[in-house]
């Protein structure tokens, strides 16, 4: 996926402003830009388009912290719409955290990571542009979340359960752990995990991050069929044996973790 423009981020100015629609002008920054009619599916509501695309220009620092929002009726002439819509749009903007509205005066960008709204997490997301750093953050938290399930849910799970969990990823391997069953495999295993933890926050953590990636293109395999399989099948050992699978799911995918942080760095 393209990457989107940095050039707002060092404009001197810390106000962004959009580009006049009249003709001759430069066109306006990508991120900032009205959507195409052809790529836009009807929205649930009017104001969703002109959210999201000043909610991706504030993630993607188009739209940097301290700079401050384009007037109003800048912003509706650009994307079309009425001022009642746009002000809707920054309110939902507002109330996540991502601007600071004040009477009398404009509307300033917040820092993301400043926000403490959860669904900004979704946003990160979703509206993530597929850049070094996004699948870094995104695989590391896979990862590093399963390590968390495995660990707790080895210290507290009975037996039985644990059995049953290892069975699971038994079976996987044993139909050689093909690539085309990873995405479904992993739902079913890191959800059972889950719940085997009996901790209400993973539990509704690990559902809400499957449901979030439903429909979404899979995660590059970064093992072979034949790697997966020995993977998965230690880790079914491990859990029967009280051999702290967690430690040896660390341990596989840390220079997998170490190489996407290397190639973040060079990436940039």
């Amino acid at each position: 996926m393209a990457r989107r423009t940095n050039a707002a981020r060092t404009s001197p100015s810390p106000r962004v402003r959009l580009a006049s629609t009249r003709p001759g002008s430069s066109p306006p920054p990508p991120s900032l830009a009205a959507p195409d009619a052809r790529e836009s599916a009807p929205r649930a509501h009017a104001a969703d388009a002109v959210f999201e695309h000043l909610a991706s220009a504030i993630i993607d620092g188009s739209l940097p912290p301290g700079s401050s929002l384009p007037p109003e009726r800048e912003l509706s002439e650009r994307f079309g719409v009425s001022r009642l819509i746009v002000r809707q749009a920054v309110h939902r903007l507002a109330d996540m955290g991502l601007v600071r509205a004040r009477q009398g005066a404009s509307t300033q960008v917040v820092h993301p990571n400043e926000a403490r709204d959860l669904r900004v997490i979704e946003l990160v997301y979703r509206l993530g542009q597929g850049s070094p750093r996004d699948i870094r953050e995104l695989i590391e938290r896979q990862f590093l979340h399963g390590y968390s399930l495995l660990s707790l849910a080895a210290r507290r799970a009975s037996k039985e359960r644990i059995r049953s969990i290892a069975e699971l990823a038994e079976d996987y391997a044993n139909r050689g752990a093909p690539v085309s069953e990873m995405q479904a495999f992993e739902k079913t295993f890191f959800t059972r995990l889950a719940e085997a933890t009996d901790n209400r926050f993973y539990i509704l953590e690990t559902g809400w991050w499957f449901k979030m990636t439903e429909g979404r293109e899979g995660r590059p395999p970064l093992f072979s069929d034949e790697q997966r399989q020995t993977f998965y099948r230690e880790i079914a050992r491990r859990l029967v044996e009280d051999r702290d699978a967690a430690r040896f799911y660390l341990d596989t995918l840390s220079p997998v973790l170490d190489m996407i942080g290397a190639m973040t760095l060079m990436g940039r």
